[in-house]
């Protein structure tokens, strides 16, 4: 990764992204770009206060969290709807991930609508990293959600970029229909097949050489990958998303929406190539 992009908001959530971009920055090797955005629905003369109050507050951030001298990281004040504004600039700039922190939980409003880091994922063509905790140290264990698809070979592909020395492991949740009604071993025909799914993701797909063995566990997706989580000690989960519609509720169910606003670790979401 040569190039990175972090979004802040100027909260401490967003703090939280820029810490875990500077230290991804200097692990990698990588040039680091700090933005933030005005609203550009704001009242003139409110927006032009907000923006010199911005390019401050950006500057402060780099006196504070950043040495001096070269590879700094660049600092961006823009005007726009932020979703749109974030993942244009992303593209822009050829972004190789883009972090973002985590949104401010709103218990009734995040049921009506998607949040703006919701929007942003679903127009970011790069992998995109939610900084959801501080950022102590590298990576130690990653758990990546798989279902067998590009995606989720893109996600464990971007997960071993930024994680290069954690264990990295993979979960995919089988589902058994009517469980519940039918014989105890009905699940062996279900199992075949996942196996089968699995060795022909490995046949088309470029995987990551640090990737274990995927573990096929039969259960919900959500309660499968939270009890890998809490089983390998993992402080990153990667998942991929689809193509078509980035995390549309209808394609991809409950699960990535839940994953994202509930799971305690950071994430890393990643379409395919």
């Amino acid at each position: 990764m040569q190039n990175i992009l972090v979004a802040t908001d100027l909260s401490e959530r967003g703090d939280r992204a820029v810490g875990r971009a500077i230290h991804l920055a200097r692990e990698l090797g990588a040039r680091l770009l700090i933005a933030t955005v005005v609203d550009e629905d704001l009242p003139k003369h409110i927006a032009d206060a907000y923006e010199k109050g911005a390019e401050i507050a950006l500057d402060q951030i780099v006196a504070a969290l950043c040495k001096s001298g070269k590879g700094d990281p660049g600092c961006r004040v823009l005007r726009g709807d932020p979703s749109l504004a974030i993942a244009t600039l992303a593209q822009a700039e050829q972004a190789d991930l883009l972090v973002l922190g985590i949104h401010r939980i709103r218990a009734i409003g995040d049921g009506l609508r998607n949040t703006t880091m919701e929007r942003v994922l679903r127009q970011a063509s790069c992998p995109v990293l939610i900084a959801r905790n501080p950022a102590g140290g590298p990576y130690r264990g990653v758990v990546g959600a798989v279902d067998f698809s590009p995606a989720s070979a893109a996600a464990l592909r971007a997960a071993a970029m930024v994680a290069p020395k954690a264990r990295l492991r993979a979960v995919h949740a089988m589902h058994v229909p009517f469980k519940g009604l039918m014989p105890s071993d009905t699940q062996a025909p279900f199992l075949r097949e996942a196996q089968a799914a699995e060795r022909d993701w490995r046949k088309s797909e470029t995987l990551p050489s640090t990737l274990e063995k995927v573990e096929i566990i039969e259960g919900s997706a959500f309660d499968v990958l939270a009890d890998a989580i809490r089983a390998n000690g993992a402080d990153l989960v990667a998942v991929g998303t689809h193509a078509r519609s980035g995390l549309a509720t209808r394609l991809l169910g409950s699960f990535a929406t839940s994953l994202i606003r509930n799971v305690t670790t950071d994430v890393i979401l990643a379409r395919p190539d």
